[in-house]
């Protein structure tokens, strides 16, 4: 998620840095993939970066 908003903060000039999020509730689950989508999702779309440098996006 980091490396997502630091995509987009760079587009509007704004540094983004990760932090160390052990300390949240379910940092445990987070941490072993427990919010990612399954093997067997079917992903559909863009990638983040295809969205991010489509000619329609105005970060102004």
């Amino acid at each position: 998620m980091a490396e997502a908003a630091g995509l987009l903060g760079a587009r509007r000039g704004i540094k983004v840095v990760g932090v160390d999020g052990s300390g949240m509730p379910d940092a445990e689950i987070a941490a072993n993939g427990g919010f990612l989508p399954s093997p067997h999702a079917k992903l559909a779309g863009p990638t983040f970066q295809e969205w991010l440098d489509a000619p329609e996006r105005d970060f102004s």
